[in-house]
């Protein structure tokens, strides 16, 4: 007997709601730093490990394709497990094989660390989204996912800096031991307070509510991912492409705090305003990509080619940022109780596509036909992700209001 989002928000956890979600937050704050933190250690690290600065930047795509590829069959393999120990042992093993990093200077068993790392992240996240919905009333799902995705925001904002000032006062092995820290708290606040959920069970067949949900689910990911591509395309090159529109490389960092700062305010409204406005909400957000990316690649030839690229990056920033709570609720809302693990699951998945794929589109057309295509193939795959979402989101509502 599997247990309702009825019968746990009503027991005496749901007066613990907030610090909940907060050390579900922590999980992801924790995990995403310990992601990133190879760029910002690249130095110390290639020095210690006696390999080039490109085997160190190798960590964080080593990590990305072992999400894609490994989410899916791990996600499967533990699905009959109670949730509750399987989310602190996830994180538990998340926190040893990110202490052997910090500890074995061998590059071989640093590689095999990150694997294990990634792997066991992508059980937790797995885990975190399938209690949000559980701990939270339907009319504030949107708010409780912003709280909970807003530790993997805080995490490329505050914790690879964080993690690069650790390691420039002393060894870069501080920031990896930092993050296996944060990693164990939040696994002990979550082991002491969070209720009973536990796995699928076993045997059964899959319902009927699972196959129905399945296909839309399909859909809003698959746009999730079209869009993502989008943006990494233009993204990933960001530096030169603000380049042609006299932005100079020691501006960059200016204008992609500019960014971040619009990503975090779209965080703290895109999750409240998705909660009332769940169809307004996430279109919204989602124009705002392409609407940003065209700002950035017609300035090189307006007058004002600064300000406008500046503002086109801020819109950027803002429909990324506040993207991943007001989907990620859209995608609970969808799915059917037996599939929402997993859907939502699938999101750090989409993430890592849209990173790989859309990095590696961007870097073909630099080589082949330079780098004035970028923005317009950024904007084609984002302007199509915009038209998906419409299709999936305007004609369910349009149905609704007929009937």
């Amino acid at each position: 007997m599997t247990a309702s989002p009825a019968s746990i928000a009503s027991s005496p956890t749901a007066r613990t709601r907030t610090p909940l979600l907060l050390g579900l937050g922590l999980a992801l704050f924790a995990s995403v730093s310990t992601e990133l933190l190879p760029p910002a250690l690249i130095l110390g690290m290639s020095s210690t490990l006696g390999v080039d600065a490109s085997a160190v930047g190798a960590l964080v795509a080593v990590w990305a394709v072992t999400i894609v590829v490994g989410t899916v069959p791990a996600m499967q393999v533990t699905r009959h497990v109670p949730r509750k120990p399987l989310l602190v042992v996830s994180l538990t093993v998340l926190a040893v094989a990110t202490v052997a990093v910090a500890v074995v200077p061998v590059f071989a068993v640093v590689v095999v660390a990150r694997l294990v790392s990634a792997l066991a992240a992508a059980v937790s996240w797995s885990v975190v989204f399938a209690y949000v919905p559980m701990l939270t009333p339907p009319e504030r799902l949107g708010r409780a996912m912003a709280v909970v995705l807003g530790g993997g925001t805080l995490a490329s904002v505050l914790g690879v800096p964080a993690g690069a000032a650790l390691a420039a006062a002393g060894a870069w092995q501080w920031a990896f031991l930092g993050a296996a820290g944060l990693v164990i708290v939040s696994a002990l606040v979550l082991a002491v307070g969070l209720p009973r959920l536990p796995g699928a069970p076993a045997g059964g067949t899959r319902t009927r509510s699972l196959d129905r949900s399945a296909i839309p689910v399909a859909a809003l990911l698959s746009a999730g991912a079209l869009l993502l591509t989008g943006y990494m395309t233009l993204y990933a090159y960001i530096v030169p492409v603000l380049g042609a529109a006299g932005i100079r490389p020691d501006g960059v960092g200016t204008v992609l705090l500019m960014a971040g700062i619009a990503g975090a305010v779209a965080l703290l409204l895109g999750g409240a305003l998705s909660d009332r406005y769940p169809a307004t909400a996430l279109l919204a957000l989602v124009a705002a990509v392409p609407a940003g990316i065209l700002l950035i690649t017609t300035a090189p030839a307006s007058g004002l080619p600064q300000p406008l690229a500046a503002a086109g990056t801020a819109l950027v920033g803002f429909g990324i940022g506040g993207l991943p709570p007001v989907l990620q609720a859209r995608v609970a809302r969808t799915a059917s109780a037996t599939f929402r693990p997993l859907a939502t699951g699938l999101f750090v998945v989409v993430l890592n596509i849209g990173i790989a794929v859309g990095s590696t589109v961007g870097g073909s057309l630099i080589a082949s036909t330079g780098q004035g295509s970028v923005g317009p193939s950024a904007l084609l795959l984002s302007g199509a992700a915009v038209a998906a979402f419409a299709a999936l989101v305007v004609r369910p509502v349009r149905r609704r209001s007929l009937l």
